[in-house]
């Protein structure tokens, strides 16, 4: 504005004319401009062929590209790649209920809120180039320059049909665009059907449509139905895979050849089940146990060995990128990996071979841990039980390796109790279960009962993951790439918030010390058992930043192997180290790792 300022009502020399026109570009990169409007604009006395010229200038060098009838807009290759003076970034987008977003750039510690109006359309999830304009106090400002990558290109919405063409209003107000179609893509779909609709062409210019293909008509009459492939559609999330993708898995290997298992710890001979919810189809975790010679009693918690089938860089491989995890509504799952793998080849089924990664614990007679080994292995899994299966076993129902369920169960229990002394956090929340009628529907919701064996699980779950990550941080002197999720400590003003929230409810929480934190969450947990006013307020801290610190989640992962499983360990503190190393990461994180 000040360089304008300073030639106002001048001739310029051709130079500095060249230099101002594409000052003017740079800081309107949408406006399309000729001649004319550049005199106008900068106000200066050069004649419009002078400008003309300056504008051919900046197009051969391409700074700038022709539009139509003389009228000239900023070149994208070159705003996007070498203009210093523009600052640009790619990141995705986190949309807002209002319309407007904030894109997430890697490496910036803030992120740069775009208004609705200059998001170029762009939706959440999408990888976009942000051109940052203003910087008020430290929150940057810019506008969406280009759309990069599309989140999703599958929408719900309703089909407004006429003689010679057809648009799909999406349901999702956030997608502020109507998708045309034509005449050839519209299948069977008449005037007012509810349509899954995918967007083969996106407008490259401001004020134009997608154009896309109906690919499905939806059935209004099973309203339930249509609303759950509206949220999955909606949020970007796919229940068909890709044919490149369906095809490599179709072309996986069914039997585990000889020489894979003689690569691996053979261990299906040990006697080995799943535990799983009763609706469960697919196994992704079991348990065994074997008696040992020495009197001693081994246990192993195994995973299934994704890795084996899905290698780096293949089809399914950038696929499961894509979709990072696996989506759970109330009667149906879109899943990360094709059904062949999910609910097959990576699922522990009963009487089947399977290839796995293992952890084994021998414990001694005082249920110490003496030796510890992990690596892939061959499990086979003896028999499948749903929870409240194993619960009748150990309460005393006649079942098969019913003194297997005993033995882990006495043994999680000990495990579980020397958790609690050493700092763990006993918080369980009431978990929501829907009962479904014939046809999938929802038709009661009913709290889920928390047994003996969904803790029996978790125990041993927890355990595999604090040992793995213990073995990590030993290894070598050189630290090994790894994955911890380790929180920072409390919100003190948010803490005590909380605790002046819980004295109106009658109960004093002590935030003086970790020590006191911890004992005054466990007895939270305690009296919200007898408390139905406790009992609502208890998972407030659950969900709040102020119990980060504390449940001290781990996230293990198996990477670079290419399968990745997650659990979580809660609530160790400072003494669960063992090496100086550990000693030191504490110091410096002021929460433990493992």
């Amino acid at each position: 504005m000040t360089r304008t300022k300073q030639v106002k009502g001048k001739k310029v020399q051709a130079k500095k004319l060249e230099y101002l026109s594409l000052n003017l570009f740079l800081r309107q990169p949408k406006k399309r401009l000729n001649a004319k409007q550049i005199i106008k604009k900068l106000k200066v006395k050069n004649s419009s062929d002078s400008v003309q010229v300056a504008l051919d200038k900046l197009e051969k060098k391409g700074k700038i590209e022709h539009v139509k009838d003389k009228k000239y807009r900023l070149s994208r290759d070159f705003a996007f790649h070498e203009n210093s003076e523009v600052e640009t970034h790619d990141g995705y987008v986190d949309m807002t209920r209002s319309g407007a977003g904030y894109i997430v750039c890697e490496g910036l510690d803030q992120d740069i809120y775009v208004p609705a109006r200059r998001l170029l359309k762009a939706m959440h999830g999408d990888k976009v180039r942000v051109q940052v304009r203003s910087r008020s106090g430290r929150k940057p400002e810019g506008e969406v320059i280009a759309i990069l990558e599309r989140a999703t290109e599958k929408f719900i919405g309703n089909f407004q049909k006429s003689k010679n063409y057809g648009f799909v209003v999406p349901d999702n107000l956030q997608h502020p665009f109507d998708i045309y179609v034509y005449p050839e893509n519209q299948g069977d779909a008449e005037d007012g059907n509810k349509v899954m609709v995918r967007v083969v062409d996106w407008p490259s210019r401001p004020g134009h449509n997608p154009v896309g293909v109906i690919e499905k008509v939806l059935d209004e009459t099973d309203t339930h139905n249509v609303m759950m492939e509206s949220i999955l559609i909606n949020h970007g999330f796919d229940m068909d895979f890709p044919s490149g993708v369906e095809k490599e898995a179709n072309q996986l290997e069914r039997v585990i050849r000889d020489d894979v298992i003689s690569k691996r710890k053979d261990l299906r001979q040990v006697t080995t089940f799943t535990i799983d919810p009763s609706t469960a189809k697919d196994f992704d975790d079991a348990l065994s146990l074997r008696y040992l010679e020495n009197g001693h009693m081994e246990v192993g918690i195994h995973i299934a060995d994704v890795s084996h089938y899905v290698q780096p860089g293949t089809a399914l491989d950038k696929e499961a990128l894509k979709r990072s995890t696996s989506v759970y509504l109330v009667d149906r799952v879109a899943p990360m990996l094709p059904e062949i793998l999910s609910n097959e080849l990576c699922s522990l089924r009963p009487d089947e071979d399977s290839l796995t990664f293992s952890a084994l614990f021998e414990f001694d007679k005082d249920h110490n841990i003496v030796r510890r080994w992990f690596g892939k292995s061959v499990i086979h899994s003896d028999r499948r039980f749903a929870y409240e299966e194993a619960q009748e076993a150990i309460n005393g129902a006649q079942s098969s390796y019913r003194k297997e369920l005993l033995a882990l169960n006495k043994l999680a229990k000990v495990l579980r109790a020397r958790r609690m002394n050493e700092g763990s956090i006993a918080f369980e929340s009431p978990e929501i279960q829907f009962e479904l009628d014939e046809n999938n529907h929802p038709i009661a919701i009913k709290t889920k009962e928390r047994l003996d064996t969904h803790l029996l699980v978790e125990d041993f779950m927890l355990l595999a993951n604090r040992e793995v990550a213990q073995y990590i941080s030993k290894k070598s002197e050189q630290e090994i790439p790894f994955v911890y999720r380790i929180h920072d400590k409390p919100d003190q003003e948010k803490l005590q918030e909380y605790s002046l929230f819980l004295k109106e409810l009658g109960f004093n929480f002590d935030y003086q010390s970790p020590d006191n934190i911890r004992d005054s969450f466990n007895r939270l947990s305690k009296e919200a058992k007898k408390d139905e006013v406790l009992a609502f307020a208890e998972p407030f801290a659950v969900r709040s930043d102020t119990l980060d610190w504390a449940l001290n989640t781990i996230l293990i992962s198996l990477r670079p192997s290419g399968v990745m499983q997650t659990c979580w360990y809660t609530g160790y503190w400072k003494k669960t180290w063992a090496t100086p190393t550990a000693q030191k990461k504490w110091s410096l994180s002021k929460s433990a790792c493992t």
